[in-house]
């Protein structure tokens, strides 16, 4: 399997949003202008990176998922209760699985801020220098 990374698991949330509404808009950037009602924008909020063993970190990004609707309520708690289901458990483009924890959900103004954080381990990569020469030296006891 590849290794995850931040925007591998943007595209698995976006995938994952597609199939359970396959007409809406979905973003991944910053939308300046002309929300259109039923559609999707995913933010990166924050990322925890903590120092496990030797080179390999475990990663936290923290997602809003944020659902514009049509000045409904109603419409917001039934999209919330959909993306628990469908981003609970998400899959990458490589096949990787990915679970979602933390899951809290918000309506401000008729937008619904669903957040979700999916834990990962990265490693560092590091340039493997060959040794130029090795000499080996037998001695008998």
């Amino acid at each position: 399997m590849t290794e995850i990374n931040t925007q591998i698991v943007v595209d698995a949330i976006t995938l994952a949003i597609r199939t359970a509404y396959p007409d809406a808009g979905i973003y991944s950037e910053e939308m300046m202008q002309g929300v259109v009602p039923g559609s999707f924008n995913v933010r990166l909020v924050t990322t925890n990176q903590t120092n496990m063993a030797g080179l390999r970190y475990r990663r936290s990004p923290l997602f809003d998922v944020i659902y514009y609707s049509d000045n409904r309520e109603a419409e917001c708690v039934a999209v919330a209760d959909t993306l628990s289901l469908s981003l609970e458990k998400i899959t990458t483009l490589e096949g990787g699985f990915l679970h979602g924890s933390g899951i809290t959900w918000r309506i401000q103004d008729f937008v619904l801020h669903f957040m979700v954080q999916y834990a990962h381990y990265v490693r560092e990569e590091t340039e493997k220098t060959p040794m130029k020469t090795l000499q080996q030296h037998i001695i008998n006891p």
